[in-house]
């Protein structure tokens, strides 16, 4: 068991060794991952966002109990996307593949016109695992939070 602990970590090690070499910090097919899924956001399509998800998927957005599944995913963005208009600008800063297996971490601004109140502008960050679907890369694991501070309760 510790000879294939081993194995595996070599393996992660040469993984990330050839990104790095390459001199890259994020991997274009996730970037690419990244820019449909905001595209998709912006495009106020939540099943299209769902399908970037695994079926087991858990997202974990601030201040909520996290959600599992993709159609439990799919529900949330829907209430978002009916609260108003939004345009989601990922950018990824760091991104490595090992196997069947990822990461991404990077940085948000998402822009909300509600159909009701102010607009709302945010700035944070995010990461996500994603996990190899046949030939395609799923999000598995999803968080995020803002870098702003946090918005006063309502006045009762």
């Amino acid at each position: 068991m510790r000879r294939i602990a081993v194995v595996a970590g070599l393996v992660a090690l040469a993984a990330i060794g050839s990104v790095a070499a390459q001199g890259q910090k994020t991997v274009p097919e996730l970037s690419k991952l990244a820019a449909d899924f905001g595209a998709a956001v912006t495009a106020g399509n939540a099943a299209k966002v769902a399908s970037f998800y695994t079926a087991d998927a858990t997202f974990m957005p601030p201040n909520e109990a996290a959600i599992r599944g993709s159609a439990g995913i799919q529900g949330w963005f829907q209430k978002q996307i009916d609260q108003g208009a939004a345009k989601l600008t990922l950018s990824p800063t760091e991104s490595r593949i090992s196997g069947d297996l990822a990461f991404e971490v990077g940085n948000y601004e998402l822009s909300v016109k509600p159909k009701t109140g102010q607009p709302i502008n945010d700035k944070g960050k995010y990461i996500v695992v994603l996990r190899k679907d046949g030939a395609t890369w799923k999000i598995s694991h999803d968080i995020f939070n803002s870098d702003l501070p946090p918005q006063p309760p309502p006045a009762k």
